[in-house]
């Protein structure tokens, strides 16, 4: 056989409960058809493997393959960053939206996705600057501000480009990637954006007003959202739900398109409105087809 991969990293959310088998499948499926394999830290100390962290790759991996639910895919994905290595989701958690394989699959597909019966879904990513902070920090699916543990609501001016587009007070402001269109975003009322849409979309968390709904920009536009709040704990700035900070009381956040986007590997002829009806249940009739 030959083999369109050669170098493939393993990395996994120790947390879960079947990992460390699913590892050691993992590492003989990818060892019989002559993979050279790598072990981020976390996936290492499972199976008492050498590890290497995101710093130390080395220059050619062809592909990751994670081990998790969707908060591992957002974590590789960021990780991964400007390499925009290819990512292969193997889902443990339970929506799985941007997994790939079921474990159960991990023994037949590995095999021919090593042979090339893949393919590759291209995704967005935005860079957030928080104020006071001269780096852009990566996330998938979004940036959310919100008011943290205060109970005061947040005064905020949105700039598009440059221009002045809205003032709205709200608990927060969500900016998504269409990735994150069907996240956070779509719980506080958003739209679903298709993943091939080149766009952000800026969703307010509980508006004081009932003139204001989610706007969607390209995203070649930068957006800038100026805040303030007079209450006595910090807002808060999280990005894809998992890397947190306290921010000062008033600022500047500016978001911008990166110039690396994530790489998703396909095995299944899935397009992403069947993902919606099969794993969110969008547009299901509650009496069957």
């Amino acid at each position: 056989m030959e083999l369109y991969l050669k170098r493939i990293l393993i990395f996994a959310n120790p947390r879960k409960e079947e990992v460390a088998a699913l590892i050691a499948e993992l590492e003989k499926a990818l060892t019989d058809c002559g993979i050279e394999i790598f072990f981020e830290e976390r996936a290492a100390g499972c199976v008492s493997r050498p590890g290497i962290s995101w710093c130390d790759l080395p220059e050619k991996i062809d592909m990751v393959i994670s081990l998790g639910g969707d908060g591992t895919m957002l974590s590789a994905a960021r990780d991964v960053g400007a390499r925009e290595i290819p990512i292969l989701g193997v889902n443990l958690g339970r929506l799985g939206f941007l997994n790939e394989l079921d474990p159960s699959e991990i023994s037949t597909a590995i095999p021919r996705i090593i042979a090339g019966e893949f393919s590759v879904d291209s995704r967005i990513m935005l860079e957030v600057q928080p104020p006071g902070d001269e780096a852009y920090h990566c996330a998938l699916n979004e940036m959310v501000l919100d008011r943290g543990d205060s109970p005061r609501i947040i005064s905020h001016k949105i700039f598009v480009s440059g221009e002045f587009v809205a003032a709205v007070s709200a608990d927060g402001i969500i900016v998504s990637s269409p990735t994150g269109s069907t996240a956070y975003s779509m719980a506080a009322g958003g739209g679903i954006l298709s993943p091939k849409m080149e766009a952000f979309q800026v969703t307010a968390l509980s508006p004081y007003t009932l003139a204001i709904r989610p706007l969607v920009v390209p995203s070649s536009e930068k957006i800038d959202i100026e805040y303030s709040t007079d209450g006595k704990e910090p807002p808060r700035l999280t990005l894809d739900g998992q890397t947190t900070r306290d921010i000062p009381s008033k600022g500047v956040i500016r978001i911008r398109k990166a110039a690396f986007s994530a790489h998703f590997v396909h095995y299944h002829n899935r397009t992403f409105y069947e993902v919606l009806r099969d794993k969110l249940g969008w547009a299901n009739r509650p009496w069957g087809n």
